[in-house]
């Protein structure tokens, strides 16, 4: 990059026009979906108080072929300190805004960032900053957050976010913004981290200032709609983990994964890490030797609901793991901050802050991070897999359980569902009767066991 990201235009991949800005900041009238997103870590600035926050926003716009809009906004709060959060997300879906006279809650500008988005809780914005003569501010952003959480507390987060890295696209210099995604062939994105915070946080009776350096924007776009334009219509034949790591040695760690829920969570293409590192220009590397070992899972909660009816009440999400690349001779482990940060999304969705401890080519290394996962697990042989996961972590497990699990898990994969429930409920069952939350797992299965076909 010899041109300087610090003033528009700016043309992050040479030659292509999708990745010019600021118009890629902007919407995409030739695309059905685009999305928006902004996250990051806080402290109050206040020492004596010592609080520390973390957020995230959505907007996220739909255009269907013909008058359909399907968009959707949502905001989230976590406090750090105490490992709860807010989340609140706003529809504006038909048939209620295909009304006479209906006018959508989103608006958006073309060739820069303007975004706005008006909700029950108030009108939600994210703009780029002009300066006094009324001309862009590259980069540089006003962000306003509204919303409720679960007890109808307001929570309000006021920012001004400058960055201090260049956009980089998705896959670096392999993939160049340009990726398989959610089923579409071809998709495209680009981040930015290393973003400077500073504002005002108001959540309840809670009042702070806040500022932070562990932020980053996320953007997409796709040519169908995001949430199964690729896949004929079912939202949920793929699903995805996606992380944005800021590691305390100068590297931003940015990790797809995606999985193919027709084949038994094959993963798919792009599943890969872009990388950056500190300095005036990024130049992002791309990894696709990404390796993750799930090490925990957590229950769906039944308070929060999706837009999409669920294929069954008892659902799994990804927690605790760990993730390697021998490219990076990188070894991480993942520290949820939250238990089971699940937001109403139209299909599964949870997402939230965790610590990441570990090494990278020798050296120790952390670093905050935000992940999102859409990974909703509840067949047969998934419970099995959430089942060996949580005994691994429990008083509980034994040699003989050890055993009774693999056997289990060989009758599943074989169909051999009513062998498979004689050995959940001789073998497995009573050896885990003093865990109630062991005890659901089994529960759970049984009943996927039960109606396998």
């Amino acid at each position: 990059m010899t041109q300087s990201w610090r003033t528009y235009p700016f043309e992050l991949v040479p030659g292509d026009p999708a990745f010019r800005f600021p118009d890629a900041e902007g919407v995409h009238e030739d695309c059905q979906s685009d999305t928006w997103f902004i996250a990051g870590e806080l402290s109050a600035v206040d020492t004596a108080n010592g609080r520390r926050f973390a957020f995230l926003t959505i907007f996220n716009k739909n255009r269907m072929p013909g008058p359909i809009v399907a968009d959707f906004h949502t905001v989230a709060l976590f406090d750090l300190d105490h490992g709860t959060y807010g989340t609140f997300t706003d529809y504006d879906m038909p048939p209620t805004n295909m009304e006479p006279g209906a006018v959508p809650k989103l608006t958006s500008a073309v060739g820069h960032l303007d975004i706005s988005y008006r909700s029950s809780a108030g009108t939600a914005v994210w703009s780029t900053r002009r300066d006094d003569d009324g001309n862009l501010i590259p980069y540089t952003y006003d962000v306003v957050l509204v919303g409720l959480d679960r007890d109808d507390r307001e929570m309000e987060l006021r920012l001004s976010v400058t960055p201090t890295r260049s956009p980089a696209p998705v896959g670096g210099s392999v993939y160049k913004g340009r990726f398989p995604c959610l089923g579409q062939q071809e998709t495209f994105s680009y981040f930015q981290t290393g973003m400077e915070m500073t504002g005002s946080l108001r959540w309840g009776d809670v009042e702070v200032q806040v500022s932070g350096a562990s932020g980053h924007v996320d953007r997409q776009w796709f040519p169908l709609y995001a949430g199964g334009g690729g896949t004929d219509g079912d939202q949920r034949a793929m699903s995805h983990e996606w992380r944005t790591i800021h590691l305390d040695n100068g590297v931003d760690f940015v990790g797809w994964r995606q999985f193919d829920r027709h084949d038994r969570n094959a993963l798919r293409p792009f599943t890969g890490a872009t990388v950056t590192s500190s300095g005036e220009v990024a130049v992002p590397g791309c990894v696709e030797d990404v390796e993750v070992v799930t090490t925990s899972y957590v229950r769906w909660p039944d308070a929060v609901r999706q837009l999409i009816r669920p294929p069954v009440k008892a659902r799994y999400m990804p927690d605790g793991h760990r993730l390697s690349s021998a490219a990076l001779g990188l070894e991480l482990t993942a520290e949820p901050l939250v238990p089971a940060p699940a937001h109403g999304l139209p299909i599964e969705y949870m997402e939230g802050p965790a610590l990441f401890r570990g090494t990278m080519n020798g050296q120790p290394v952390s670093g905050f991070g935000i992940w999102e996962r859409s990974l909703a697990l509840y067949r047969d042989w998934e419970l099995v897999d959430v089942l060996t996961a949580a005994v691994a972590n429990s008083p509980a497990r034994s040699q003989e359980l050890d055993d009774a699990l693999e056997t289990l898990g060989k009758l599943v994969d074989a169909d051999r569902a009513e062998e498979a429930m004689d050995c959940l409920a001789s073998d497995v069952r009573p050896a885990l009767a003093g865990s109630g939350e062991l005890t659901a797992i089994v529960d759970d299965l049984a009943l996927a066991l039960a109606s396998a076909p």
